[in-house]
């Protein structure tokens, strides 16, 4: 009958074994640990713009003089393929309609008399806010930018208080991005996106924002409200405030000069 007696062989070959075990598995369990630029990215994009959905937005602008100018407008929106917006208040600017199309931003007013639509500079002002045209129209920051993971932080957020974040920066890479570089900050648990700052080619930090009001909107949570302020006219803050959000299959046609102008 044998023993449970281990040889010199198996002495020697059970650390070696340890040893292999080791070497295999803790990269692996360290490689899942460490998320990538990209994915996080990813992740901010898909909690920012649904593959499809409707919307109803707020947008309300104070300057310096504390003078405030609201406008309401519709949204359909599909990731793969850009934004419809149509002005529903105030009154002077109601029917008024933007498309965010292939990079590019066209605005149609069916009171101008004219049958054409207008493109806009993705970098100008949407309708006098600090939000620029990109900003509004965009579906997908990974178009335009590279990411890369800047050191882990902890911001203090105005509804979360001090909150650990993954920090992302994603730079230009192409000319028709509207910044130099925007830095993200994602809070580290569900990579929820919570600040951003936004840099002129130049390396100027020119506007920076702040997304809070995080909502369950049915079968997606996002930030409902969006605080632009402006580094360079000082005092002025534009607040985006989605007041609703659904999931909508929208029909390819919305993408269409022919459907803005219509």
């Amino acid at each position: 009958m044998r023993t449970g007696r281990r040889g010199p062989a198996a002495a020697v070959f059970l650390p070696f074994v340890s040893i292999l075990i080791a070497t295999l598995v803790v990269p692996a369990l360290g490689a899942q640990e460490a998320p990538r630029a990209e994915d996080v990215l990813a992740a901010i994009d898909k909690t920012l713009a649904l593959e499809s959905y409707a919307s109803t937005v707020v947008m309300e602008t104070k300057d310096a003089n504390g003078a405030v100018r609201s406008m309401t407008f519709e949204t359909l929106s599909r990731r793969d393929k850009g934004s419809y917006l149509e002005v529903v208040a105030p009154a002077r600017s109601k029917g008024t309609r933007f498309l965010q199309l292939e990079g590019s931003l066209w605005m149609y007013n069916p009171k101008s008399g004219s049958s054409s639509a207008l493109r806009l500079s993705a970098r100008e002002s949407f309708q006098g806010s600090t939000f620029s045209n990109a900003d509004v129209g965009k579906t997908r920051f990974a178009d335009d930018y590279s990411p890369s993971l800047a050191p882990e932080a902890t911001i203090l957020h105005s509804d979360l208080g001090k909150v650990a974040c993954l920090v992302v920066e994603s730079v230009a890479k192409n000319d028709e991005a509207a910044y130099g570089k925007i830095v993200m900050w994602a809070r580290k648990s569900d990579y929820m996106p919570l600040r951003m700052e936004y840099y002129a080619k130049s390396g100027l930090l020119f506007k920076k924002m702040e997304l809070s009001g995080i909502r369950d909107f049915g079968s997606f949570v996002r930030p409902s409200v969006l605080r632009m302020e402006s580094t360079e006219k000082k005092g002025t803050i534009t607040t985006m405030t989605m007041q609703s959000i659904e999931k909508r299959e929208v029909p390819l046609s919305v993408f269409s000069k022919v459907y803005l102008t219509r």
